[in-house]
C-alpha cells in the first residue's frame, strides 16, 4: 500500500490532468474529438507497427493513399514546405512526430495549368510557412500519384478535397496536430 503525503497529492492530480490534457500514455491512440472537424475525414484502418526501415525503401502496405499511418523510414524531413515530392515513407515518420502533412497534386482529375498550380502551391505554402514559424509541425510537399488535388493527413486521418480552402487547411491543423504523439514531441 502506498500511502502518500498531502502535500503531495495535489501534485499527483495535477501531473495526471496534465499528461490526459496534452495527450500523455503512450500515445497510441488519438485525443481528437472527429465531431469537432465539420469536414468529411476518413480514419483509415490505423497500421500499429511504426518499426523503421532504411530512406529509400518502398512500403506497399499502407492502407490510405496518402499514407497516415505504419512503418516508415528512418528519418523525417524538415518541417515546412519542400518544393520537391516527399516519399511518402518519410512524411509518415513526421505524423509519427505528431505533425501533419499537407499534400498537393495539380494534376489529379481534371489537371490544373501552371498559373493555377502556382496559386494552389502559394495559397498551402502560405499557410504551411506560417505554421511551421510558430513551432507547428507540418509539412507541405507534392505527392504526384494521388487522386485528389489536395490531403491533409495525420495519424489514422485523412481529409482530400480539389479546390484549395484555407480555412480548412488551418482547421485540419489546429485539430490534428499532436492528436498521435508517442514519444512526446508536443
Amino acid at each position: 500500500m502506498v500511502i502518500l503525503r498531502r502535500s503531495v497529492f495535489p501534485l499527483v492530480i495535477v501531473a495526471t490532468a496534465l499528461a490526459i490534457a496534452c495527450g500523455g500514455g503512450d500515445g497510441g491512440g488519438s485525443d481528437v474529438d472527429v465531431a469537432d472537424y465539420p469536414y468529411p475525414v476518413e480514419q483509415p484502418e490505423v497500421l500499429e507497427d511504426r518499426s523503421h526501415f532504411a530512406i529509400g525503401t518502398i512500403y506497399p502496405g499502407y492502407t490510405s493513399d496518402p499514407p497516415t499511418s505504419g512503418p516508415h523510414a528512418l528519418a523525417p524531413v524538415d518541417w515546412g514546405v519542400s518544393d520537391l515530392p516527399i516519399a511518402k515513407e518519410q512524411a509518415v515518420h513526421n505524423m509519427e512526430h505528431a505533425g501533419v502533412v499537407v499534400w498537393y497534386n495539380c494534376n489529379a482529375g481534371t489537371p490544373l495549368d501552371s498559373e493555377a498550380c502556382t496559386t494552389l502551391r502559394n495559397g498551402l505554402g502560405q499557410i504551411v510557412t506560417s505554421e511551421a514559424a510558430k513551432g507547428t509541425r507540418v509539412l507541405l510537399t507534392p505527392y504526384p500519384a494521388m487522386d485528389a488535388k489536395i490531403a491533409l493527413t495525420s495519424w489514422g486521418f485523412l481529409d482530400t478535397f480539389d479546390e484549395f480552402d484555407a480555412e480548412r487547411v488551418r482547421l485540419f491543423i489546429d485539430t490534428f496536430e499532436c492528436n498521435f504523439d508517442p514519444e512526446h514531441f508536443c
